[in-house]
Protein backbone atom coordinates (compact mmCIF):
# COMPACT_ATOMS: atom_id res chain seq x y z
CA UNK A 1 0.00 0.00 0.00
CA UNK A 2 0.85 3.47 -1.16
CA UNK A 3 2.23 6.02 1.83
CA UNK A 4 -0.40 8.37 2.14
CA UNK A 5 1.63 11.26 3.27
CA UNK A 6 2.79 11.90 0.06
CA UNK A 7 -0.38 10.62 -1.75
CA UNK A 8 -2.66 13.34 -1.15
CA UNK A 9 -2.34 16.77 -0.32
CA UNK A 10 -3.43 17.36 3.98
CA UNK A 11 -5.67 20.16 2.45
CA UNK A 12 -7.85 21.73 0.17
CA UNK A 13 -8.43 25.55 0.32
CA UNK A 14 -11.79 25.24 -1.47
CA UNK A 15 -13.13 22.28 0.64
CA UNK A 16 -16.32 23.12 2.85
CA UNK A 17 -17.17 21.38 6.16
CA UNK A 18 -16.75 22.15 9.71
CA UNK A 19 -13.74 23.77 11.67
CA UNK A 20 -13.05 22.13 15.23
CA UNK A 21 -11.23 24.20 17.76
CA UNK A 22 -9.36 22.49 20.85
CA UNK A 23 -6.92 23.31 23.08
CA UNK A 24 -5.59 21.98 26.29
CA UNK A 25 -6.13 24.95 28.29
CA UNK A 26 -9.27 25.87 29.69
CA UNK A 27 -8.70 29.92 29.99
CA UNK A 28 -7.13 29.66 26.34
CA UNK A 29 -9.60 28.29 24.70
CA UNK A 30 -12.22 30.87 26.35
CA UNK A 31 -9.72 33.78 24.93
CA UNK A 32 -10.57 31.98 21.42
CA UNK A 33 -14.06 32.13 22.04
CA UNK A 34 -13.86 35.80 23.15
CA UNK A 35 -12.23 36.48 19.60
CA UNK A 36 -14.95 34.91 17.59
CA UNK A 37 -17.75 36.49 19.62
CA UNK A 38 -16.00 40.05 18.96
CA UNK A 39 -15.69 39.43 15.20
CA UNK A 40 -19.86 37.64 15.28
CA UNK A 41 -18.17 34.45 14.30
CA UNK A 42 -20.69 31.88 14.84
CA UNK A 43 -20.05 28.79 16.60
CA UNK A 44 -21.29 26.40 19.00
CA UNK A 45 -19.15 25.12 22.00
CA UNK A 46 -19.25 21.23 23.89
CA UNK A 47 -16.79 21.71 27.03
CA UNK A 48 -13.32 22.10 25.28
CA UNK A 49 -14.51 21.80 21.40
CA UNK A 50 -15.36 24.82 19.26
CA UNK A 51 -17.08 23.96 16.30
CA UNK A 52 -17.80 26.30 13.48
CA UNK A 53 -19.77 25.05 10.92
CA UNK A 54 -19.86 25.54 7.17
CA UNK A 55 -16.40 27.54 7.84
CA UNK A 56 -14.74 29.81 5.63
CA UNK A 57 -11.44 28.76 5.81
CA UNK A 58 -9.55 30.85 3.73
CA UNK A 59 -11.69 33.84 5.62
CA UNK A 60 -11.44 32.78 9.39
CA UNK A 61 -7.96 31.65 9.15
CA UNK A 62 -6.68 34.83 7.58
CA UNK A 63 -8.87 36.87 10.12
CA UNK A 64 -7.47 34.71 13.20
CA UNK A 65 -3.75 35.48 11.79
CA UNK A 66 -3.90 38.68 10.84
CA UNK A 67 -5.76 40.30 14.34
CA UNK A 68 -3.01 39.02 16.05
CA UNK A 69 -5.27 38.37 19.04
CA UNK A 70 -3.26 35.27 20.08
CA UNK A 71 0.63 35.72 20.96
CA UNK A 72 3.28 33.41 18.91
CA UNK A 73 2.59 30.77 22.17
CA UNK A 74 -0.43 29.68 22.01
CA UNK A 75 -1.19 29.86 18.21
CA UNK A 76 1.24 26.67 19.09
CA UNK A 77 -1.43 25.71 21.38
CA UNK A 78 -4.78 25.54 20.02
CA UNK A 79 -5.26 22.82 17.56
CA UNK A 80 -8.12 22.61 14.40
CA UNK A 81 -9.47 20.02 12.36
CA UNK A 82 -11.02 20.50 9.08
CA UNK A 83 -13.83 17.93 9.34
CA UNK A 84 -16.85 17.29 6.37
CA UNK A 85 -20.18 18.51 7.63
CA UNK A 86 -22.25 15.86 9.76
CA UNK A 87 -18.84 13.42 10.01
CA UNK A 88 -18.81 11.97 13.42
CA UNK A 89 -15.76 12.68 15.20
CA UNK A 90 -13.63 9.59 15.86
CA UNK A 91 -9.71 9.28 17.18
CA UNK A 92 -8.57 8.87 13.52
CA UNK A 93 -9.91 12.13 12.70
CA UNK A 94 -7.23 13.79 15.10
CA UNK A 95 -4.40 12.57 13.11
CA UNK A 96 -5.40 14.85 10.92
CA UNK A 97 -5.25 18.24 13.53
CA UNK A 98 -3.01 20.64 13.08
CA UNK A 99 -2.14 23.70 15.29
CA UNK A 100 -2.85 27.11 14.10
CA UNK A 101 0.46 28.28 13.49
CA UNK A 102 0.42 24.89 11.23
CA UNK A 103 -2.54 26.09 9.11
CA UNK A 104 -1.15 29.62 9.23
CA UNK A 105 2.12 27.99 7.50
CA UNK A 106 -0.60 26.72 4.83
CA UNK A 107 -2.18 29.72 4.03
CA UNK A 108 1.15 31.34 3.33
CA UNK A 109 1.71 28.32 0.85
CA UNK A 110 -1.73 28.14 -0.35
CA UNK A 111 0.40 28.96 -3.88
CA UNK A 112 2.13 26.61 -3.93
CA UNK A 113 -0.64 23.84 -2.27
CA UNK A 114 -2.80 24.94 -5.43
CA UNK A 115 0.16 23.88 -7.83
CA UNK A 116 0.25 20.35 -6.00
CA UNK A 117 -3.60 20.06 -6.75
CA UNK A 118 -3.29 21.09 -10.47
CA UNK A 119 0.49 19.41 -10.56
CA UNK A 120 1.60 21.91 -12.87
CA UNK A 121 5.49 21.47 -11.58
CA UNK A 122 7.78 21.70 -14.47
CA UNK A 123 11.17 20.43 -15.34
CA UNK A 124 14.12 22.76 -16.56
CA UNK A 125 17.05 21.08 -17.93
CA UNK A 126 21.02 22.14 -18.18
CA UNK A 127 23.19 20.13 -19.78
CA UNK A 128 26.25 18.09 -17.98
CA UNK A 129 29.41 17.77 -19.90
CA UNK A 130 32.32 15.45 -20.03
CA UNK A 131 35.78 17.27 -18.74
CA UNK A 132 37.69 14.68 -21.62
CA UNK A 133 36.37 16.22 -24.58
CA UNK A 134 33.47 18.70 -23.98
CA UNK A 135 30.87 16.22 -25.39
CA UNK A 136 27.26 15.95 -24.06
CA UNK A 137 26.71 13.49 -21.08
CA UNK A 138 23.50 13.63 -19.74
CA UNK A 139 21.07 16.46 -17.98
CA UNK A 140 19.78 17.50 -15.26
CA UNK A 141 16.46 17.81 -14.64
CA UNK A 142 15.92 21.72 -12.46
CA UNK A 143 12.55 21.97 -10.70
CA UNK A 144 10.00 24.67 -11.61
CA UNK A 145 5.97 25.22 -10.52
CA UNK A 146 3.73 27.33 -12.87
CA UNK A 147 1.06 29.20 -10.76
CA UNK A 148 -2.37 29.48 -12.10
CA UNK A 149 -1.61 33.06 -13.34
CA UNK A 150 1.50 31.95 -15.26
CA UNK A 151 4.18 32.99 -13.35
CA UNK A 152 7.17 31.02 -11.81
CA UNK A 153 8.07 29.76 -8.26
CA UNK A 154 11.67 28.83 -8.68
CA UNK A 155 13.41 26.19 -6.18
CA UNK A 156 14.17 27.94 -3.48
CA UNK A 157 10.97 29.29 -3.20
CA UNK A 158 9.43 25.84 -3.48
CA UNK A 159 11.23 24.06 -1.29
CA UNK A 160 11.45 26.97 1.99
CA UNK A 161 7.19 27.00 1.39
CA UNK A 162 7.24 23.41 0.96
CA UNK A 163 9.52 22.73 4.92
CA UNK A 164 7.70 25.43 6.49
CA UNK A 165 4.12 24.30 5.40
CA UNK A 166 5.00 20.28 5.86
CA UNK A 167 4.54 19.79 2.02
CA UNK A 168 8.11 18.36 1.47
CA UNK A 169 6.59 14.64 0.72
CA UNK A 170 4.20 15.85 -1.79
CA UNK A 171 6.43 18.24 -3.41
CA UNK A 172 9.25 16.04 -3.75
CA UNK A 173 7.19 12.94 -4.86
CA UNK A 174 5.71 14.76 -7.58
CA UNK A 175 8.88 16.84 -8.56
CA UNK A 176 10.41 13.44 -9.09
CA UNK A 177 7.55 11.91 -11.41
CA UNK A 178 8.23 15.44 -12.91
CA UNK A 179 11.50 15.08 -14.33
CA UNK A 180 11.12 11.91 -15.14
CA UNK A 181 7.79 12.86 -17.51
CA UNK A 182 9.58 15.69 -18.79
CA UNK A 183 12.50 13.66 -19.79
CA UNK A 184 10.70 11.20 -21.32
CA UNK A 185 8.76 13.68 -23.21
CA UNK A 186 11.93 15.52 -24.59
CA UNK A 187 13.49 12.54 -25.59
CA UNK A 188 16.82 12.77 -23.12
CA UNK A 189 19.22 10.65 -23.64
CA UNK A 190 22.82 9.81 -21.48
CA UNK A 191 22.51 10.57 -18.04
CA UNK A 192 19.66 12.29 -16.57
CA UNK A 193 20.08 13.52 -12.80
CA UNK A 194 16.94 14.08 -10.50
CA UNK A 195 17.27 16.02 -7.41
CA UNK A 196 15.59 14.79 -3.70
CA UNK A 197 15.19 15.63 -0.01
CA UNK A 198 16.20 12.65 1.71
CA UNK A 199 13.81 13.69 4.81
CA UNK A 200 10.77 13.61 2.14
CA UNK A 201 10.96 9.99 2.17
CA UNK A 202 9.46 8.24 5.10
CA UNK A 203 10.19 4.61 3.97
CA UNK A 204 11.75 3.97 0.66
CA UNK A 205 9.16 1.10 -0.45
CA UNK A 206 6.42 2.71 -0.43
CA UNK A 207 7.60 6.23 -0.70
CA UNK A 208 9.68 5.47 -3.81
CA UNK A 209 7.41 2.75 -5.72
CA UNK A 210 5.80 5.33 -7.64
CA UNK A 211 9.23 6.97 -9.23
CA UNK A 212 10.17 3.44 -9.88
CA UNK A 213 7.08 2.55 -11.26
CA UNK A 214 7.81 5.42 -13.57
CA UNK A 215 10.84 5.12 -15.00
CA UNK A 216 9.58 1.77 -15.67
CA UNK A 217 6.94 2.90 -17.62
CA UNK A 218 8.78 5.43 -19.54
CA UNK A 219 11.50 2.72 -20.69
CA UNK A 220 14.59 4.68 -18.72
CA UNK A 221 17.26 2.12 -18.62
CA UNK A 222 18.78 2.78 -14.28
CA UNK A 223 21.89 2.61 -15.34
CA UNK A 224 20.79 6.79 -16.87
CA UNK A 225 19.37 7.85 -13.75
CA UNK A 226 21.53 9.70 -10.71
CA UNK A 227 19.31 10.47 -8.53
CA UNK A 228 21.32 13.57 -6.45
CA UNK A 229 20.75 14.30 -2.78
CA UNK A 230 19.64 18.10 -2.56
CA UNK A 231 21.53 20.26 0.60
CA UNK A 232 23.92 17.47 1.77
CA UNK A 233 25.55 19.76 4.39
CA UNK A 234 21.53 19.78 5.96
CA UNK A 235 21.53 15.81 6.38
CA UNK A 236 21.25 14.61 10.07
CA UNK A 237 20.18 11.04 9.95
CA UNK A 238 22.84 9.09 8.00
CA UNK A 239 21.21 5.87 8.54
CA UNK A 240 18.28 6.85 6.92
CA UNK A 241 20.23 8.90 3.92
CA UNK A 242 22.09 5.59 3.57
CA UNK A 243 19.15 3.21 3.44
CA UNK A 244 17.43 5.29 1.05
CA UNK A 245 20.71 5.29 -1.20
CA UNK A 246 20.89 1.45 -0.76
CA UNK A 247 17.25 1.27 -2.08
CA UNK A 248 17.92 3.43 -5.39
CA UNK A 249 20.99 1.24 -5.97
CA UNK A 250 19.52 -2.20 -5.49
CA UNK A 251 17.11 -1.20 -7.99
CA UNK A 252 20.09 0.04 -10.30
CA UNK A 253 19.92 3.46 -10.32
CA UNK A 254 23.12 5.57 -9.96
CA UNK A 255 23.31 7.97 -6.40
CA UNK A 256 25.38 11.48 -6.29
CA UNK A 257 25.75 14.42 -3.16
CA UNK A 258 25.42 17.97 -4.33
CA UNK A 259 27.46 20.53 -2.71
CA UNK A 260 29.84 18.28 -1.45
CA UNK A 261 33.30 20.92 -0.21
CA UNK A 262 30.97 23.49 1.91
CA UNK A 263 31.36 21.95 5.02
CA UNK A 264 32.67 19.24 7.39
CA UNK A 265 29.46 17.06 7.22
CA UNK A 266 29.78 16.52 3.76
CA UNK A 267 32.79 15.23 3.50
CA UNK A 268 32.53 12.63 6.16
CA UNK A 269 29.66 11.38 4.37
CA UNK A 270 32.27 10.41 1.39
CA UNK A 271 33.42 7.42 2.89
CA UNK A 272 30.36 6.37 4.54
CA UNK A 273 28.04 6.38 1.36
CA UNK A 274 30.49 5.88 -1.36
CA UNK A 275 28.43 7.71 -3.62
CA UNK A 276 29.09 7.48 -7.48
CA UNK A 277 29.70 10.86 -8.36
CA UNK A 278 29.67 14.10 -5.84
CA UNK A 279 28.76 18.03 -7.20
CA UNK A 280 31.72 19.73 -5.75
CA UNK A 281 29.87 22.86 -4.52
CA UNK A 282 29.75 25.95 -6.54
CA UNK A 283 30.92 28.33 -4.06
CA UNK A 284 34.12 26.28 -4.13
CA UNK A 285 34.44 26.34 -7.60
CA UNK A 286 33.83 30.72 -8.14
CA UNK A 287 36.86 32.01 -9.18
CA UNK A 288 39.16 28.71 -7.94
CA UNK A 289 41.95 30.07 -10.51
CA UNK A 290 42.60 32.63 -8.30
CA UNK A 291 41.89 31.36 -4.16
CA UNK A 292 44.38 29.15 -2.69
CA UNK A 293 42.51 28.21 0.17
CA UNK A 294 40.04 27.21 -2.36
CA UNK A 295 42.11 25.24 -4.74
CA UNK A 296 43.25 23.54 -1.63
CA UNK A 297 39.75 22.42 -0.61
CA UNK A 298 38.86 20.85 -4.52
CA UNK A 299 42.44 19.02 -4.58
CA UNK A 300 41.45 16.93 -1.39
CA UNK A 301 38.04 16.54 -2.85
CA UNK A 302 39.85 15.10 -6.13
CA UNK A 303 41.98 12.93 -4.20
CA UNK A 304 39.03 11.65 -1.44
CA UNK A 305 37.21 10.55 -4.54
CA UNK A 306 39.57 8.96 -6.77
CA UNK A 307 40.61 6.91 -3.45
CA UNK A 308 37.17 5.70 -3.57
CA UNK A 309 36.67 5.67 -6.53
CA UNK A 310 33.51 8.56 -7.02
CA UNK A 311 33.52 10.33 -10.18
CA UNK A 312 33.52 14.36 -9.82
CA UNK A 313 31.12 16.70 -11.09
CA UNK A 314 32.48 20.67 -11.22
CA UNK A 315 29.36 22.23 -10.77
CA UNK A 316 28.24 26.69 -11.42
CA UNK A 317 31.13 26.86 -13.98
CA UNK A 318 30.69 30.44 -15.28
CA UNK A 319 34.06 31.08 -16.99
CA UNK A 320 37.03 29.68 -18.61
CA UNK A 321 39.86 30.44 -16.25
CA UNK A 322 37.45 27.84 -14.13
CA UNK A 323 36.65 25.21 -16.31
CA UNK A 324 40.30 24.96 -17.38
CA UNK A 325 41.16 24.27 -13.12
CA UNK A 326 38.80 22.23 -12.76
CA UNK A 327 39.59 20.08 -16.12
CA UNK A 328 43.48 20.06 -15.16
CA UNK A 329 42.84 18.98 -11.54
CA UNK A 330 41.08 16.11 -12.52
CA UNK A 331 37.36 16.50 -12.58
CA UNK A 332 35.19 13.89 -14.19
CA UNK A 333 32.29 16.32 -15.18
CA UNK A 334 30.86 20.06 -15.29
CA UNK A 335 28.38 22.13 -15.45
CA UNK A 336 27.21 25.54 -15.48
CA UNK A 337 26.75 28.58 -17.04
CA UNK A 338 29.22 28.78 -19.40
CA UNK A 339 27.77 25.68 -21.42
CA UNK A 340 24.18 26.59 -21.07
CA UNK A 341 21.68 28.40 -18.44
CA UNK A 342 18.94 25.63 -17.62
CA UNK A 343 15.70 26.26 -19.72
CA UNK A 344 12.13 24.61 -20.72
CA UNK A 345 13.58 22.92 -23.85
CA UNK A 346 16.86 20.73 -24.20
CA UNK A 347 19.73 22.46 -25.11
CA UNK A 348 22.83 20.98 -27.57
CA UNK A 349 25.69 23.22 -26.47
CA UNK A 350 28.59 23.55 -28.99
CA UNK A 351 31.87 22.19 -27.99
CA UNK A 352 33.37 25.04 -26.09
CA UNK A 353 36.43 26.39 -27.80
CA UNK A 354 38.61 24.87 -24.24
CA UNK A 355 38.64 21.88 -25.86
CA UNK A 356 38.99 22.67 -29.59
CA UNK A 357 42.74 23.58 -28.52
CA UNK A 358 45.62 21.38 -28.46
CA UNK A 359 46.04 20.38 -24.84
CA UNK A 360 49.76 22.67 -24.06
CA UNK A 361 47.76 25.69 -25.49
CA UNK A 362 44.84 25.59 -23.33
Amino acid sequence: MACRRCQKNPISFEDGGDLLLTCGVRELLDKVVGVLDGAGVPYARQDMVVTLPDADLVGLLGFLRDSQALNPLEIRDVSALQMPSGQPLTFQSFTRARTLQSWFDLLGARDLLEVLDRKSFLSWFQPILSAVDGTLVGYEALLRAEREDGTLMFPGEIFEKASISELLFQVDRLARVTALRGAAQHGVEGLLFINFVPTAIYDPTHCLRTTVRWARKLDFDPKQIVFEVIETEKVRDVKHLKKVLDFYREVGYRVALDDVGSGYASLNLLAMLKPDIIKVDMEIMRNIHLDRNRQAIFKALVGIARDLGIQILAEGIEIQDELAYAVENGVDLVQGYLFARPAPDIIVPEVHDYWMREPGSR
